[in-house]
């Protein structure tokens, strides 16, 4: 029999209830391919991130994000776009597409502005676009305050003991996965 390694078992365990291994073939991927033709990538970044959307939508979105990989689009440009093509106000969704493509950007989630006490209101589409923009640069700021304190810097280095596979997450994913956590 094998020697037993609790630390390396329960590293893996733990990352793969985080879905660190989904996130990395994410990263791992999202520049070599053609993000609106690679439907296995697709596939992996709908389960990663729960985006259930019909096709349209996915067409959309998928040939939108290889566009912004490319012309570097920001949260604005992409929140815009994406609702000129489809309707919707996708603010979390965009942060994800931004995210991926910028590994230092937040993400925007439900636990991420509970977290930080902010809250998309518009009673427009228009007035919800602006605001969410205004709400994810207060998250970016956030983010790049935090980062600048002794518990930020203690935090990562708890991550990072955590998960010594993982260290080469950008700094801002660290934090994003513990206010992920943080329920």
């Amino acid at each position: 029999m094998d020697r037993i390694d609790a630390r390396k078992l329960l590293e893996e365990q733990f990352a793969r209830s985080l879905a660190l291994d989904k996130y990395k073939l994410i990263m791992y991927t999202v520049k070599t391919i053609d993000l609106s033709k690679d439907y296995g990538f697709q596939k992996t970044f709908n389960a990663f991130y729960r985006i259930r959307r019909n096709t349209e939508w996915r067409e959309c979105f998928y040939g939108l994000f290889e566009c912004a990989k490319k012309n570097h689009f920001s949260f604005e440009e992409v929140i815009n776009k994406l609702y000129a093509e489809t309707g919707n106000v996708e603010a979390s969704f965009t942060s994800k597409m931004i995210a991926t493509i910028d590994p230092d950007k937040p993400i925007w989630d439900q636990y991420v502005l509970h977290n930080l006490g902010l809250e998309l209101k518009g009673k427009t589409s228009q007035e919800r676009i602006k605001n969410a923009v205004v709400i994810y640069y207060r998250i970016e700021n956030w983010f790049d305050n935090y980062l600048q304190t002794d518990e930020a810097y203690e935090n990562i280095a708890e991550f990072d003991r955590w998960f010594p596979n993982y260290t080469w997450l950008s700094s801002v994913k660290k934090i994003d996965y513990l206010l992920w956590s943080k329920r």
